[in-house]
């Protein structure tokens, strides 16, 4: 027991860390940072009537009531933990058929209380796992797989997706949830619930900080980093928006930043499966082909009927330059392939002007 009790501690703390480090944490915004926050309070919750039913199992009978209500309200807050974190790390935009769905468990745990479907408790206050106790593990367990799958999802607009830390954490909460299903006596289901949320919202604050605020494309420092780490082969492309500072000048910065967002979707959804997208400048952006090369002038074509017809419903809209050069490390440096790219780009621009 002192072994379990210095768990439940160690749960506990790591918890008040997470929500420490998210009330401080200015990359994140304030929506985020609630639901983080209701997350650890929702995750300690369902510890502490963890940690209640243990020390009440086998107690005396006046504490049977207190120790069906804490094996209830654990078995009802656990799935919602995984809704929650969804909701804050995934970047849900509707989450209410999810919280309709652990809402209905919610009730479904309430009613089986009463007719001992999912546990009961004897007459000697000993808790019993019974026919439909799989009910609680399935719905814990769809909770875990639906935060992973919305955090792979929101990856793929972070241009993230599935990695090494999202796969281990998986595994990390999986086995909690294995131990527990298999030996009841062993109890760190919760302790990992605990450390993959910290892992998750690492993750999530990583990701935060690598983007450009208001593009959603990676940032100025990834380009910086990544472009030494590219491999052998690759095609750079380089953007360059036209006569921006006159959309600023003549419509505003709202507009403006309309038009490098929309412009950056456009980007994402023509090169993104093939490459990584970069915001670079004010209204300069980049693209790192390593993969389709021979598609770069398929995607280019696709890339400039998007921006034409953007044009077409919004005459607010500028165009967009565009230059490329093919880096093989075999035959040339990657800084002689960028001058290339942006001596191409900047010819275009200027055809396009006198156009």
């Amino acid at each position: 027991m002192n072994l379990y009790t210095s768990i439940i501690l160690v749960e506990l703390l790591l918890l008040l860390i997470t929500a420490a480090d998210a009330v401080t944490n200015r990359l994140i915004t304030k929506t985020i940072r609630n639901r983080l926050i209701c997350l650890c309070i929702f995750i300690g919750i369902a510890a502490v009537a963890e940690f209640i039913g243990v020390l009440t199992n086998g107690a005396p009978v006046q504490y049977i009531a207190l120790h069906k209500a804490a094996k209830g309200i654990e078995y009802c807050c656990a799935p919602i933990c995984g809704v929650i974190a969804a909701s804050a790390y995934g970047g849900v935009k509707d989450s209410r058929i999810p919280f309709a769905l652990v809402t209905a468990h919610a009730i479904f745990e309430c009613v089986a209380m009463c007719f001992n479907w999912v546990f009961s408790i004897d007459a000697g206050n000993v808790s019993h796992r019974e026919s439909l106790y799989f009910v609680y593990i399935t719905a814990f367990g769809l909770s875990a797989i639906y935060i992973f799958v919305c955090m792979i999802r929101s990856g793929k607009e972070y241009q993230t997706g599935m990695d090494g830390v999202l796969v281990l954490t998986l595994i990390l909460l999986a086995f909690g949830i294995i131990i527990q299903f298999i030996f009841s006596d062993i109890r760190i289901d919760y302790l990992c619930v605990a450390i993959a949320s910290y892992l998750l919202y690492a993750r999530y604050s990583r990701m935060v900080l690598q983007v450009d605020a208001i593009t959603g494309l990676l940032n100025r420092r990834c380009y910086e980093t990544n472009i030494s780490r590219i491999g052998s082969r690759a095609v750079i492309l380089y953007f360059d928006v036209n006569n921006f500072k006159q959309v600023n000048d003549t419509y505003g910065h709202n507009i403006g930043d309309l038009c490098l967002r929309s412009i950056a979707e456009r980007l994402r959804s023509v090169y993104g499966k093939f490459g990584s997208c970069y915001r670079i400048g004010g209204d300069e952006f980049c693209v790192v082909l390593e993969s389709h090369l021979d598609s770069m002038d398929a995607l280019n074509e696709t890339f400039l009927k998007a921006i034409e017809s953007l044009k077409k419903a919004d005459p607010r809209m500028p165009g967009v330059a565009v230059g490329y050069a093919i880096y093989d490390s075999a035959t040339t440096h990657i800084r002689k392939a960028i001058e290339e790219a942006d001596e191409m780009m900047y010819r275009n621009k200027r055809r396009m002007a006198k156009e």
